[in-house]
């Protein structure tokens, strides 16, 4: 118990360095819908829209109740979770392993939580999602041991639907749950069907009071959100072949340490004679012929194991379906990956002596650490490892600025992303998608933003983030826009401001006589606005 405390204390010491870090995209979207929902400023899937169910939201808008509205406050509420997550791996592995391999997993799935390369020291939401996910792999494995209860499979369902509340791809723990019912018991088909379907009312109940409150926000709105864009418009089968290998190839080189360890513990356990730890015998009668051996095996001698698979494929599955490839998508892969690794390298320990045995676990532990090597760097190494977007270190500056002079009504535009400058400086964002995937992925977002520049409701100031921008052009037309109605005020460490032009109407105006109040999502502008050769304001070298 000694040890775990300690390693629970090593889940703070990895994470409290990188708190104070600037907000990232991700957290500032949630964080800026949470402060809408809460506070009556904003509607949930209309001018607060992002792609998620009110899971994540209700998380952050209870820190910002209980714990405050700074970004260590998001970051804190995401230890706490990480360190239940950590807890749930414990208890999964003292079921299924040794207490020592229990306790290396803890030591591991702690270091990779909270490793910076896989972004484990934010508040995104795959660290609250792993939580109930891992709660409900444990709880299936002392089920399957102790014995099937109607109350335990139906807590199974309804961890696994906050888990999808939270991500949506959570939601694939499910059918890996259904799978292992028809693999380990030898039971009537009935019976096991039965399971699942308890299983099944546990996911459908937490999915009906996300649904119910979905109909007051207007279900149109929050079905198309949370369920259809994803798959219409920003999942991996809608974005095309060269984008997957391309963002894939750029995960497992950002993620390179991650996949370095897995890898090199896996080529140990092939080549070593690793001895079994502690397998938990079932009773399986049935061959299962078109099963492979290994499954097989797990099917018969170890359910602890067999759960392991299902959900590390699940997880998988999860990491693939949006297309996108974060790094921090693998955090959902860490608990399963930790148990795994603890069981295996604990075997690895036994099997060589010597020399061999100190130098194959120091390679596994700096492997563990070097993530963290990026402390070393100072303040400006971190920013530029972590941080794809040179104006993070700047936001907090830029959004004191913006929010000293302007007013609550007036709107403000961030080109093209980092969705955070909204929440720092306490303005609404002048268009409702915050993300450069959204408007890559919906088809009239560059001519919505045009329209908007060029209207009456135009945004008092725009932010550049140095970025060219998601679009085939550049965005050379967007800036030819911003050349029209907005002036240069101010370059804050680099970040270029926009201020509309004086005697230009914008966003917070008195109303003088009839406007014209464009529709939403604009639909009428024709593409050959986009044939502008404008060079980007912020980049005097650009391509002309």
């Amino acid at each position: 118990m000694v040890w775990l405390v300690v390693a629970l204390v090593l889940g703070v010491a990895a994470r409290v360095f990188f708190f104070e870090l600037p907000m990232i995209h991700d957290e500032g979207g949630y964080a800026l819908a949470a402060r809408g929902w809460f506070e009556g400023t904003g509607r949930l899937y209309d001018d607060l829209w992002i792609s998620r169910p009110q899971g994540i939201f209700a998380i952050y808008g209870l820190t910002m109740k209980t714990m405050g509205y700074g970004v260590a406050a998001f970051r804190a509420m995401a230890w706490i979770f990480g360190t239940l997550t950590v807890v749930a791996i414990w208890l999964f592995a003292r079921r299924w392993t040794s207490p020592r391999s229990a306790l290396l997993a803890v030591f591991v799935g702690t270091l990779l939580l909270g490793a910076p390369n896989l972004e484990g020291y934010t508040a995104n939401a795959e660290v609250f999602a792993g939580m109930p996910a891992a709660f409900a792999a444990f709880w299936l494995l002392r089920q399957a041991q102790t014995g099937w209860t109607r109350r335990g499979l139906i807590g199974i369902g309804l961890l696994i639907g906050v888990s999808t509340l939270l991500k949506p791809s959570g939601v694939t723990l499910w059918p890996a749950v259904l799978l292992f019912f028809m693999l380990t018991s030898n039971d009537s088909l009935r019976e096991r069907a039965k399971r699942g379907g308890w299983v099944t009312v546990g996911l459908l109940t937490a999915a009906a009071l996300t649904f119910a409150h979905g109909i007051t926000l207007g279900f149109s709105d929050f079905f198309y959100a949370t369920i259809l864009y994803r798959f219409q418009q920003q999942s991996a089968l809608s974005v095309g072949l060269m984008h997957n290998l391309r963002a894939l190839g750029w995960m497992f080189i950002n993620a390179a340490e991650f996949f370095l360890l897995i890898g090199l513990v896996w080529i140990f356990r092939l080549r070593l004679p690793l001895i079994p730890v502690l397998e938990q015998p079932t009773k399986t009668d049935s061959p299962l012929w078109w099963l492979p051996e290994w499954l097989r095996k797990l099917r018969s001698n170890d359910p602890g194991g067999l759960i392991l698979v299902l959900w590390l494929t699940a997880a998988a599955v999860g990491v693939f379906m949006g297309g996108d490839y974060w790094t921090h998508y693998l955090i959902l892969l860490v608990p399963p990956v930790a148990l795994w690794l603890a069981r295996a390298i604990d075997g690895i320990r036994h099997a060589l002596s010597g020399w061999r045995q100190y130098l194959a676990l120091l390679m596994f532990a700096l492997l563990l650490i070097l993530p963290y090597g990026v402390a070393m760097d100072g303040t400006d190494g971190i920013y530029q490892r972590l941080y794809r977007h040179p104006g993070y270190p700047a936001q907090n500056q830029v959004a004191r600025y913006i929010r000293e002079r302007t007013s609550p009504e007036q709107t403000i535009y961030v080109a093209f992303d980092q969705a955070s400058l909204y929440y720092l400086a306490d303005r609404k964002p002048a268009y409702r998608h915050l993300y450069d995937q959204e408007l890559r992925a919906l088809p009239n977002s560059y001519a919505d933003i045009i329209a908007i520049l060029s209207s009456d409701d135009r945004p008092v100031y725009i932010v550049s983030t140095l970025h060219p921008g998601p679009f085939p052009d550049d965005s050379r037309a967007f800036w030819r826009e911003v050349s029209r109605f907005y002036d240069l005020e101010i370059m804050i460490d680099g970040v270029p401001i926009y201020r509309v032009k004086p005697g230009l109407r914008h966003s917070g105006d008195e109303p003088t006589g009839a406007r014209p109040v464009l529709p939403h999502p604009v639909r009428h502008l024709h593409s050959a606005m986009y044939d502008f050769r404008l060079p980007h304001p912020a980049f005097p070298s650009a391509r002309a």
